[in-house]
């Protein structure tokens, strides 16, 4: 359960802690109860209020609360190692290079866990690490320590614990709880006027992409276009093309389709200025997909290939989004030579399909179509496909298929499994907005 800041609290103009507030620190990093601490030297209520800053304690005190500790409240500067904390941070959200990782490694070895603020800084930027990596487990584990800490956060940790929350929570798709986690997160932001333009607009792009996820586009469009203005305001070519690719998904979901296009063709022209290849696979995916629903299938093929052989040196799997796109699209264009060439490319890369069992079940349906095999095709979705696509709500393909099975049990004159499958894709259409 989540403590959330009290909005109401003064200000904290400086990150330097109280003496109760190391105390305390120090404490819980070596897994002290207050008891344990106070044996001997002091009450536990008389401790209590130490920690709270509610009344300092005497050298004597102080000495003999230290010594059981073995820390010395004494810290020496550390601007330096604080600075490339920095810039750790910073290289997260404008980086996929292997530097991050290293400096991971560097600092690691640097952090002593007796500086109360570069140790705060450092579990806190972990936590970002490892959402970067989309290590789940490891950032749950960060988010429960920090927790301890909750109470002698000043207001720039609160900002950074807050934001990486929501972070979390968007990685497990858990969207609405994310927003409530940004929201607190702005509040804190308005209140600090010493953090940077950069980290603004990195906030306001993650209240972009989380409205983009719950189907609220016109709050995504706003915010997507501060975080625009922001990054182009500080000349950041690579997050601003980021920020024209959110807003070309936007456009395209309510149907605005030229202002899509532009926005990804800006994307674009950034992405080869920076040679970025990932970008570019990704907008020329994107861009693949609204020719897809414009009905231009043959342009919308010539962009996805685009998108695969950009991928060509990345990790095997990652093609399979393009591989399965192409395999789509020939289908609608019934050349089913192609089909049977793509579909034979992705199954070769689904070595361990438990990795990837999305896919898995798109091609092991494919290869039932072009059997024309619409029992099997039916039975692997009603007993492996549909029960995966709901537990991970993907509900895209759930509807796709499901028209499929509909339209080909109306035309062999089975209503009842017809109606079935066009009352469950219905359903689920009701939800979306994007087709």
């Amino acid at each position: 359960m989540i403590h959330m800041i009290n909005l109401e609290q003064p200000i904290v103009k400086t990150t330097k802690m109280d003496i109760g507030s190391k105390i305390k620190f120090f404490r819980i990093q070596k897994g002290l109860k207050q008891d344990d601490l106070a044996r001997g030297i002091i009450s536990v209520s008389y401790l209590s209020k130490i920690e709270n800053n509610l009344t300092s304690p005497s050298e004597e005190v102080l000495r003999l609360l230290c010594e059981r500790l073995e820390v010395s409240l004494i810290e020496q500067q550390d601007d330096t190692i604080f600075q490339e904390l920095m810039s750790w941070y910073k290289l997260m959200t404008t980086s996929e290079s292997q530097e991050i990782k290293r400096r991971y490694e560097s600092l690691s070895k640097k952090i002593q866990s007796t500086n109360t603020k570069t140790y705060m800084y450092f579990v806190l930027f972990e936590l970002r690490y490892h959402l970067y990596l989309k290590n789940i487990d490891q950032s749950r584990d960060l988010l429960e320590k920090l927790q301890q800490f909750m109470d002698i956060f000043d207001i720039h940790m609160h900002y950074y614990f807050q934001k990486f929350y929501s972070i979390y929570e968007y990685r497990r798709n858990n969207f609405v709880q994310a927003l409530e986690h940004l929201k607190v997160a702005e509040q804190l932001l308005q209140r600090n006027s010493n953090l940077e333009k950069s980290e603004e607009a990195d906030l306001y792009y993650l209240f972009g992409l989380t409205y983009s996820q719950t189907m609220k586009e016109p709050l995504s469009i706003t915010y997507t276009t501060k975080a625009l203005q922001e990054f182009q305001a500080i000349y950041d070519f690579k997050r601003s093309a980021e920020c024209q690719v959110l807003l070309g998904i936007c456009y395209r979901r309510i149907g605005e389709y030229d202002r899509s296009e532009k926005s990804y063709l800006l994307a674009q022209k950034l992405s080869e200025s920076l040679n970025n290849m990932y970008l570019q696979s990704l907008i020329y995916h994107n861009l693949g997909k609204l020719y897809s629903i414009k009905g231009h299938h043959e342009e919308a093929i010539k962009e996805y290939e685009k998108s695969y052989f950009l991928k060509q040196q990345d990790r095997p799997l990652s093609k399979l989004t393009s591989i399965y796109c192409i395999l789509l699209e020939y289908d609608k264009l019934q050349d089913f030579t192609e089909c049977r060439k793509w579909l034979k490319l992705g199954q070769e890369l689904l070595t361990n399909p438990e990795d990837v069992m999305e896919y898995h079940y798109y091609f092991s349906i494919h290869e039932s179509i072009l059997e024309g095999n619409y029992e099997k095709f039916d039975q692997i979705f009603q007993e492996q496909a549909l029960p995966y696509f709901q537990e991970k709500d993907l509900k895209e393909p759930l509807i796709i298929y499901a028209e499929r099975l509909a339209q080909y049990f109306e035309a062999s004159y089975k209503y009842k499994k017809a109606s079935y499958y066009y009352s469950l894709g219905y359903k689920e259409l009701k939800k979306q907005t994007f087709l």
